[in-house]
């Protein structure tokens, strides 16, 4: 080699950046079943590889940008959008052949054969520029703008009008293509579906009406953010409809407003699932992704100004060519019911292709056992088993690793059976304190959750009270008594046993108080003869005497008075 092409290829190296080895990302649908496509326009093709693979121009396709004057075609916008998809092997739908907005205005003032003529030379005219379209939008918006009337177009009557089915200029636009592009994929297109079951179910029945003649391929369904604004149920249920014709399904004109991050990323992890997840849809296109959409005043774009992809662009990515977490269905542990708090049950067989991190969702929400990220289950924070109470949890259990849910799995969670301890009924007492000596003054009882027979025990020999073992009976001992003046409550260490397990509490029986001061005699009055002071000298008098009488018999008993 000589040093001057030495030099030459030292330079070229030199010159390379980093950059110039890296791979670029590949589209975000890429290695998928279905397509996620977007528009061709100037404003939207910078880093269009890197996340598309389909195409669909934006306004290059329609008729009033390439014929506005009559039999002057403009093709340079339309061939750009079919040559960029065919370089790069991507797939390739028009759009629109018929429709009643962005129609040529000089087809208006024509008769109705010229008019015919015209649609026919159209159609003609871009099967023989494009012989390869993979997918033609037949027709665009049947329902909401129809080509009728001044200003759209008006020549659906030159096509049929409605004639006996209701829609024969649809029938004759497909029957047109089908002569036209025999090896294209015909389809339907229209909006305001997805947030309207009656508008769903009418445009269900054109569908129908067209698969029994054998002219349709694929029904288009607009998902513009204002057909998306429902629940996912909605959305869900009117796709449904559509679907429910048989025909392959496309969702063809996606955008989600964004007026913060947060919006648009809710919005798109509600709405893009619904419709990327049902079997019936063959690919998703996005109606523009970069400022200069065209609902650039809703702040749809996907990438800010800055050419900073928004959340909701990262979370598309991740969820596209995310797999779902898998759980191995009828999984069976089992528990002793003494496990406490924290106790580990077992883990679950779950696999993440994508090494997610994963949280679980357990139903029924009640039950007492938790799950980890790793899939470890274990009895949760304050809950007790109890196998008297449940023997066995039936558990519907859901992973979930950022992006989507995995399918539902059972498993099954056997509680087993422990020798539990007694269990105290009560264990205050209380006793008026004139009860006999011998008396029975508490009776325990203590149940074993088994059943088993339960004996007690005195931790300490006690000097008032004993207990019958077998019975549970706590009474006086002979020749005691309680006194509430000395003692207004004893407490007893006593221990129940099953013969295995053991359960000591301690025993308070209370003593209540009872009159035991013997009251002095009341005398009894005599009514004085007159009125006056009298009474309350005669008062007085028995007084004193009451009160000699009982000194003088205090001192009889004493031995000193006789």
């Amino acid at each position: 080699m000589s040093r001057i092409s030495l030099a030459l290829l030292s330079g070229a190296i030199a010159a390379m950046t980093p950059s110039a080895f890296a791979q670029e990302p590949l589209p975000i649908a890429e290695g998928e079943s279905k397509f996620l496509g977007n528009i061709h326009a100037p404003t939207q093709l910078d880093g269009f590889l890197q996340h598309w693979n389909q195409v669909t121009p934006e306004n290059a396709g329609k008729w009033g940008s390439v014929e506005r004057e009559r039999d002057v075609m403009s093709w340079d916008a339309l061939d750009a959008a079919y040559q960029f998809a065919k370089d790069n092997n991507l797939p390739f739908k028009m759009h629109v052949l018929v429709w009643g907005n962005q129609q040529p205005t000089w087809i208006e003032t024509l008769s109705s054969a010229e008019q015919e003529a015209e649609v026919i030379e159209w159609f003609e005219a871009v099967a023989n520029r494009y012989p390869d379209i993979d997918t033609i939008e037949v027709v665009n918006e049947p329902i909401n703008d129809p080509p009728f009337g001044d200003g759209n177009g008006n020549y659906a009557q030159a096509l049929g009008g409605d004639g006996d089915t209701g829609w024969d200029w649809i029938v004759r636009s497909f029957e047109l293509a089908r002569s036209y592009f025999p090896n294209s994929e015909l389809i339907l297109n229209e909006y305001g579906l997805l947030n309207s079951t009656d508008r769903a179910t009418e445009y269900a029945g054109i569908v129908t009406l067209l698969k029994a003649q054998n002219l349709i391929d694929g029904v288009g369904i607009q998902a513009h953010a204002f057909s998306t604004r429902g629940s996912a149920q909605e959305i869900a249920g009117n796709l449904q409809i559509i679907a429910d014709t048989g025909v392959p399904v496309y969702i063809t004109e996606l955008d989600i407003d964004g007026p913060t991050d947060e919006e648009q990323l809710a919005d798109y992890q509600k709405i893009f699932p619904v419709l990327w997840e049902h079997d019936a849809v063959k690919g998703i296109t996005l109606w523009g992704w970069r400022p200069g959409m065209w609902r650039d005043e809703q702040d749809a774009e996907l990438v800010d100004e800055n050419g900073e992809a928004r959340p909701a662009l990262d979370w598309l990515r991740g969820y596209v060519g995310n797999s779902a977490p898998f759980i191995a269905s009828s999984q069976a542990f089992t528990v002793s019911e003494s496990a406490s708090s924290g106790t580990l049950v077992g883990t679950l067989q779950v696999t993440d292709a994508d090494g997610n991190e994963l949280t679980f969702s357990v139903s029924p929400s009640t039950s007492p056992f938790e799950i980890s990220s790793t899939g470890d289950i274990s009895v949760s924070a304050n809950n007790v088993l109890d196998y008297e109470s449940v023997t066995q949890y039936e558990l519907t259990i859901t992973g979930y690793d950022g992006y989507q849910y995995g399918e539902a799995a059972s498993v099954t969670i056997t509680v087993e059976d422990a020798d539990e301890a007694p269990v105290f009924t009560a264990t205050s007492f209380s006793v008026a304190e004139d009860v006999a000596a011998g008396s029975v003054v508490a009776e325990l009882q203590a149940v074993d959750p088994e059943g088993q027979d339960v004996t007690y025990s005195l931790a300490e020999t006690s000097t008032v009270f004993e207990l019958n073992s077998d019975t549970g009976e706590i009474s006086l001992l002979d020749g005691v008594t309680l006194d509430y003046e000395t003692a207004t409550s004893h407490s007893l260490e006593i221990t129940a046993s099953d013969g295995e397990k053991t359960q000591t509490e301690t025993v308070v029986i209370s003593v209540t108080d009872v009159n035991d001061t013997t009251p002095a005699p009341t005398p009894t009055p005599t009514t004085p003869g007159n009125s006056g002071g009298g009474g309350s000298i005669g008062w007085s008098l028995l007084g004193l005497l009451a009160l000699l009488i009982s000194r003088k018999t205090a001192r009889q008993a004493e031995g000193k008075v006789t």
